[in-house]
């Protein structure tokens, strides 16, 4: 089969992540470059100089009416769900950045238009995708650590530089980074029936590109989540925390804890703790070099070969509602009901890989 050709619009520093996995794709003849679409032509030198031979255009149409077999987009998130119509529209199976849209009822008319077209429609962020996330999935759902009541989830940054839509108020600390944990959580735990929040804004101005910004919007998000099947869950995310030194995600059982080491977008392994062994066991990393934008090899992979890909846009439609949601929640200071939901993806892997060594700093060597 021939390679598939992925054509992207959208050429900001986010690129940069996609070029990585179509690097590992294109040496194995599994995917090309299509055309790209930068609509700031004082970008094309630099795209030029370290991608040679990159075909750059200016209007997606030059991608849209070319003849590439996905369209990756990444533009500011604004733009997300017009484009993705449009590719759609024009026959085209479509990756984009997230958010897919602003609101559920933006989405939904996109996952209609998709299945009415038979075209995949794949949404970003792709957690459910990362082997040791997988894994810990697995172990949870086996039993591990009995029934889970409780998780937690942490993921920021300081903010950015360099992107004003970041703190313009058109998308909050939970949208844009809290997502992650967000969808993580959702993916382990399952549908969020209500969600409770509060929002703040710690840093008022900011530099961009060169230029002093004030701040529109909360830019710290801390969200209550009751999982209709029972269990409760926690998310701080923020675009002022400037460092954190603990598991991105946690989860507590009846009979023990899980927790995810590092970042859920780039996991460093993870431990678990049972009380019929009394000891920590920390797993290493499936696939180290993983990477957060393995959303395009997944796509990439389920057009080669006929299948749909382990995705679920029902579960993306949800998490736009969720958030919402808890914006609604930090302005009116009270509980606010979640109305849709989605069947969780079965994500246990075909075969137990994860490998582990037994370590617990409270216990002497000779006693692990």
């Amino acid at each position: 089969m021939r390679p598939v050709t992925v054509g992207i619009i959208g050429a900001g520093n986010v690129i940069w992540a996609y070029f990585q996995v179509l690097d590992r794709l294109l040496p194995r003849g599994l995917a090309q470059i299509g055309p790209v679409c930068a609509r700031r032509k004082e970008t094309w030198r630099d795209l030029q100089t370290r991608r040679p031979g990159i075909k750059l255009v200016a209007d997606p149409a030059g991608v849209l009416q070319s003849d590439v077999d996905v369209v990756l987009i990444i533009t500011s998130p604004e733009s997300h769900s017009a484009f993705v119509r449009m590719a759609l529209e024009h026959g085209k199976p479509v990756v984009v950045e997230k958010p897919l849209a602003a609101t559920r009822c933006q989405a939904q008319p996109l996952a209609e238009l998709a299945q009415e077209r038979g075209l995949h429609l794949m949404c970003a962020p792709f957690v459910q995708l990362a082997p040791t996330f997988r894994a810990l999935w697995g172990r949870i759902h086996e039993g591990a650590i009995g029934k889970v009541h409780s998780a937690r989830g942490l993921y920021g940054n300081a903010g950015s530089t360099w992107a004003r839509w970041y703190h313009d108020g058109s998308v909050g600390p939970l949208a844009e980074v809290g997502i992650y944990n967000l969808k993580s959580l959702t993916a382990a735990l399952g549908p969020v029936g209500e969600v409770q929040s509060a929002e703040s804004l710690a840093v008022t101005d900011r530099e961009i590109c060169g230029l002093a910004v004030g701040t529109a919007g909360a830019d710290v998000s801390h969200v209550l989540l009751r999982h209709v099947d029972g269990a409760l869950s926690s998310l701080v995310s923020g675009h002022c925390i400037q460092r954190y030194r603990r598991p991105a995600l946690e989860f507590y059982g009846t009979e023990g804890t899980a927790n995810l080491l590092g970042d859920d977008w780039d996991p460093r392994g993870f431990e678990i703790w049972r009380n019929n062994t009394g000891c920590w066991e920390e797993f290493e990393p499936l696939d180290p070099t993983w990477l957060w934008a393995d959303g395009l090899t997944e796509m990439v992979n389920a057009v080669r070969e006929r299948r749909q890909p382990l995705h679920s846009l029902e579960h993306d439609i949800h998490l736009l509602e969720v958030i919402e949601a808890s914006t609604k929640a930090a302005k009116e200071r009270r509980a606010i009901v979640v109305q849709s939901g989605f069947r969780p993806l079965d994500l246990r892997l075909e075969e137990r890989q994860d490998r582990h060594h037994l370590h617990d700093h409270t216990r002497p060597t000779d006693e692990q």
